[in-house]
């Protein structure tokens, strides 16, 4: 595992170069620098919501910095993971389509990179940019990443990471929207703010 390898691929991502998929999805030493860089994304995406309960909002949860960076960080990393497998199921179920899950965790470890900008929710007025927008490159990433993984037909990809990314969503949101806000683990960006009462 070469630091500089990895982050060349990163920078490589920020420019929207999907080859990073290709190179990765059958090389089995890329699936813990994969994990790694969905970890890191994640818990740098709930470093971003814990600063932004320091600087932004009048009042902030009970234990913020468990809530909100170790559990939130810990719980988008889990629920991403699963937004991955759900997409693995739909593709091989739904669509019949072989689809090697390792390959998968692969590309798409490298396609939570987005959720990395997350961090920078600490900035007042923007912050909803850096709590959404990251989500929304994450979903289109992902369509690459099992494009890739699977060369199953494009539409079927679109489909199958949509109801995946829906599920992640879906879980996060329901989580910050019926346990009490002051105590959840509410993951991270929108789905903290958008149900905390300012």
């Amino acid at each position: 595992m070469d630091p500089n390898v990895i982050l060349n691929r990163i920078m490589r991502l920020a420019k929207l170069d999907t080859t990073v998929f290709d190179e990765v999805r059958d090389d089995q030493r890329e699936l813990v620098p994969a994990l790694v860089i969905a970890a890191v994304a994640a818990f740098l995406g709930g470093l971003g919501t814990f600063l932004w309960w320091q600087i932004v909002p009048s009042g902030k949860p009970e234990s913020t910095f468990l809530n909100t960076f170790i559990l939130g960080s810990i719980f988008l990393a889990v629920v991403y993971g699963v937004a991955i497998l759900v997409t693995y199921v739909v593709l091989a179920q739904m669509y019949k389509v072989q689809a090697d899950l390792q390959a998968m965790l692969r590309t798409c470890g490298y396609a939570a990179a987005p959720l990395a900008l997350i961090v920078l929710m600490l900035f007042p007025v923007i912050y909803p940019v850096f709590a959404i927008v990251p989500f929304a490159m994450l979903f289109v990433m992902m369509i690459y990443a099992v494009q890739s993984a699977t060369g199953a037909d494009s539409n079927q990809v679109v489909m199958s990471c949509l109801i995946g990314f829906t599920v992640m969503v879906l879980v996060l949101g329901l989580i910050a929207g019926v346990t009490d806000i002051a105590k959840a683990p509410m993951g991270v960006g929108a789905f903290g703010i958008l149900f905390y009462p300012h």
